[in-house]
Formats: C-alpha cells, structure tokens, sequence
C-alpha cells in the first residue's frame, strides 16, 4: 500500500505544470555624460589707457549788430566815400571807354591798362594790408565786423565792385545787343545773361541799403560788416605811403565841415525864405479883408 501512495503521488506531481521563472530584466545603469571641463576664458586687460570723453563744443552765440564803442558812418562821410572811390576807379577807364566809342586814334590800350591796375590797388591790394579804400581813407570810414574786427576782404571786393560790374553788365548787353544776337549765337546770349546778372545785382545791393537801419548792403549783410567812422588812435599813426593816404582823411574832414557849412546856410536861407513867405501870406490876407470891409 505504500508504494502505491508513492506512485499514486508521484504521477499526480507529474501533471502539474512547473513554475518558471520569469526573467527579472536587469537593471542597465545609463551611461551618464561626463563633464567636459571649459576651457577658463582668458580676460585681456588692456594696457592702454581709456580714452577719455570728449566733451561737446558749446557754439558760440552768433555776435550781431554794431559793436560797442563804434559809430556808424554818416551819409555825408559815405557820399565822400562813394565818390571818391567812383573817381579812382572809373575815372580813367571812362575815357578809356569814351576814346573807345568815339573811334579816336588814340591808343587806348595804356589807359585801359592803367585804369585796371588803379582798380586793382583800391580794390584788393590797399583793403589787403589795411582792410580799407582810397575813399574810406578820404573820409575816415571802415568797414568793421560784428565782433569789432576788421572786414574780410573778400567782402571789400564784392562791395566796392558792385558799380564796376553793374558798368560791364550794361557795357556786355550794350555791345552784345548791338551786333544782334541769334538763338545759335551762344556766346552773346551767355555775355547778355552774365551783363544783366551784374545789373540786377546793383539793384538789390541798393534796395537792401535803402531798407536797412544800418545802411547794410546785400554783400554787408552776408559778411556782418558796418561802415563806422574811424577815429585814429594813439599808436595807430602810419608811415610812408599809409601814412600819406591816412593824412588824406585831413581833406575829407575839409571837404565835410564845408559840406556841412553849406548844409547850414542852406537851411537858414530856407528858414529866412519860409518866413518871409508866411508875412507876405498874413499881409496879403490882410489886405484881402480890408478890401472886403471897404467895398
């Protein structure tokens, strides 16, 4: 019987299944990035020594009007001035022109030359060294700048020009109309343009004079310039040839107080002349009323 059991046991452990073993999946360990140790960042340090900043240039505020200490130029001193200047310049080259228009068989190539270097002298190299005219010496004018210098010279030549050009502009246009100009004719119609360019000119310089408080032309307005009278100062006396046209003011001052010596009995004359008009208009009134009463 026991055997039996045994072998009965035995079959029935045969039929169970079998317990597997399930497969534990191992743990894989992650591969883990290693640091990469970076690389130290090298700090330049500059060895030159910073710049500094530099500060803004605060403009100046423009300097206008007439400087203190100054007086501006009379209309007597400028008349003298302008005339004067008018004769030194033109007066050669108008009879240059004259011999010239009237076919005279005079040479006139010496006048013309002469009357070019006079204009030269007054125009550009007097105002060079001295800042001056013939004709401001004359009548002790200068011209002067906002900040109490001394005018550019570009400015004295383009102001005591203006007449010369404005002569040529009518001279070229003249010449030029004369021989008849065509459509094709590219020079006369340039030399007619240039010619009534210089004559506009004229007449804006002359309005803007005309307008102005101070007596500022186009070209005074454009460089701040202001004719002012000038009175010699101690230590400003000059030789040679300077001195002798600073000693020209000496006939400009003669030929002023005697300007202003007619001015005077002019004004008399035209006091006594008013007066004696005003008591011949009372007696005729009176007259008229007594003749009035009688009738």
């Amino acid at each position: 019987m026991g055997l039996l059991d045994k072998a009965g046991n035995v079959g029935k452990t045969e039929d169970k299944p079998k317990a597997v073993a399930k497969a534990i999946p191992k743990a894989v360990a992650k591969a883990v990035p290693k640091a990469v140790a970076k690389a130290p960042v090298k700090t330049t340090v500059s060895n030159k020594a910073a710049k500094p900043v530099r500060a803004k240039k605060v403009k100046a505020a423009r300097t206008t009007g007439l400087p203190e200490g100054y007086e501006l130029a009379s209309i007597m001193n400028r008349s003298i001035s302008w005339w004067v200047n008018i004769a030194v310049n033109f007066s050669v080259l108008s009879v240059a022109i004259a011999m010239m228009l009237n076919n005279t068989s005079v040479t006139t190539t010496i006048l013309v030359a002469a009357s070019g270097i006079l204009i030269i002298l007054n125009v550009i190299v007097i105002p060079l060294k001295t800042g001056r005219t013939i004709g401001h010496f004359v009548s002790r004018t200068k011209y002067i700048t906002a900040n109490g210098e001394k005018a550019n010279v570009f400015h004295s030549i383009l102001a005591n020009t203006v007449g010369l050009f404005a002569l040529m502009g009518i001279i070229m246009v003249g010449i030029t109309y004369g021989e008849g100009v065509t459509s094709k004719d590219y020079m006369g119609i340039t030399s007619i343009i240039m010619g009534m360019i210089f004559i506009i000119l004229w007449f804006v310089n002359r309005n803007f004079k005309k307008n102005s408080d101070m007596d500022q032309g186009l070209y005074d307005i454009m460089f701040r310039a202001y004719l002012v009278k000038h009175i010699p100062v101690e230590g400003e006396a000059a030789t040679g040839i300077w001195g002798r046209l600073e000693n020209a003011g000496d006939w400009g001052d003669k030929m002023i107080s005697k300007r202003e010596a007619n001015a005077i009995k002019a004004e008399e004359k035209a006091a006594i002349k008013a007066k004696k008009a005003e008591e011949d208009a009372k007696q005729k009134s009176k007259d008229e009323t007594k003749k009035s009463k009688d009738e």
